[in-house]
């Protein structure tokens, strides 16, 4: 029998890691909301999409 330890280690940290609906909740609020009201074209919502990037990336998330 072969025991494969690289990939019990993965899903250990996959089973800790916390699923990307559950992070970042009131800077996504806050995204949404802005990009409903004035559109990504707009411009306005530019620093609401980086805090949620930033806030996404601290926690491991490519977005």
């Amino acid at each position: 029998m072969h025991l494969n330890f690289q990939s019990s280690a993965s899903t250990e940290t996959e089973a800790t890691k916390p699923k990307p609906c559950c992070v970042c909740k009131p800077e996504k609020e806050a995204r949404d909301e802005c990009l409903l009201f004035n559109g990504q074209e707009s411009g306005k919502c530019d620093e609401l999409i980086a805090k949620y990037k930033t806030c996404m990336k601290g926690y491991g998330f490519e977005v």
